[in-house]
C-alpha cells in the first residue's frame, strides 16, 4: 500500500519574494529569501548549508516593518531550500512580515490580471 503524506501545517501558506538575512548563531550569516511564509514557519531559499534541527535567526525589514529579527529551525532541507519552523509565535514581527507577503502576493495577482487584459489580440 502507498504511503499517504499528511500535511501538518495548521495555517496555508502565502507565496511571497521576502529578502531577509539568516543567521546561525554565534558568527555565520547570509542572504535567505522567503518563498512562501505562513503564520507558524516559512521556506527559505538560501545559499548557506544548514543542518535539519539547526536553530536560526531571520532578520526582515519592509515597508512598515522596523528590522526585526525572528526564531526559528529548520524542520526540512532540499537542495537550498529549507523548511522553517518559527519558535516564537508571539513575535509581532511575524504578522507585519505576513501582512507583507500578501501585499505582495495580491500585488502579483493584479500585474498578472493586468498583463492578461492588456495583452494585444493575435491576428
Amino acid at each position: 500500500m502507498p504511503e499517504v503524506f499528511r500535511e501538518q501545517r495548521r495555517a496555508p501558506r502565502i507565496p511571497c519574494d521576502l529578502r531577509v538575512l539568516v543567521i546561525v548563531p554565534p558568527a555565520i550569516f547570509g542572504p535567505g529569501v522567503l518563498l512562501n511564509v505562513s503564520i507558524g514557519g516559512a521556506l527559505l531559499q538560501t545559499p548557506l548549508i544548514l543542518d535539519p534541527l539547526a536553530q536560526i535567526e531571520l532578520e526582515v525589514e519592509g515597508p512598515g516593518l522596523r528590522r526585526s529579527s525572528i526564531k526559528a529551525s529548520i524542520t526540512r532541507r532540499e537542495v537550498h531550500q529549507y523548511g522553517v519552523e518559527f519558535r516564537d509565535a508571539n513575535n509581532m514581527a511575524i504578522g507585519k512580515m505576513m501582512q507583507m507577503a500578501q501585499s505582495q502576493a495580491e500585488g502579483v495577482h493584479e500585474e498578472s490580471s493586468a498583463c492578461n487584459f492588456a495583452a494585444p489580440l493575435a491576428d
